[in-house]
């Protein structure tokens, strides 16, 4: 009993990235291409997702986040009649909260992003974040 009490203090809030690959099978349905598919022998889908864990320290929250990943691993068909597995991949990152309290405002993920002097933030935006650009500021 002690040492569980004692485990509970050391515990503390984590975020962890994680990495998921949407790894696509079987051909499309002809009549549901359009101008929305985006699925090629050429192209990957990642998807990065943030979660947050209760651990002792960085490492076992790594892995709780990838046991809970591999638990939220699924396949599906989608709308163009090809099965889609959503696979883990890797965790990425880990990151600890500052604070013993989930509370609104809690930051959960930071990272530095390193630069050169003569990039722009715009340039910035578009190698890290194309999806949150305008079409005219991407041109």
């Amino acid at each position: 009993m002690e040492n569980a009490l004692s485990n509970e203090c050391r515990m503390k809030w984590y975020s962890v990235k994680i990495l998921f690959e949407s790894i696509h099978s079987g051909a499309p349905l002809p009549d549901k291409i359009n101008a929305d598919y985006y699925v090629s022998k050429d192209n990957k889908i990642l998807e990065e997702s943030i979660i947050i864990v209760k651990a002792t320290d960085t490492e076992q929250a790594c892995k709780l986040a990838e046991e809970y990943a591999k638990r939220a691993e699924h396949e599906y068909l989608n709308y163009y009649g090809e099965q889609v597995k959503d696979q883990f991949v890797c965790t990425l990152h880990a990151f600890e909260l500052n604070n013993s309290e989930i509370t609104t405002g809690v930051e959960v993920y930071s990272r530095f992003i390193h630069a050169t002097s003569t990039e722009t933030t715009n340039d910035i935006i578009k190698r890290y974040y194309p999806e949150a650009l305008d079409e005219e500021e991407e041109q």
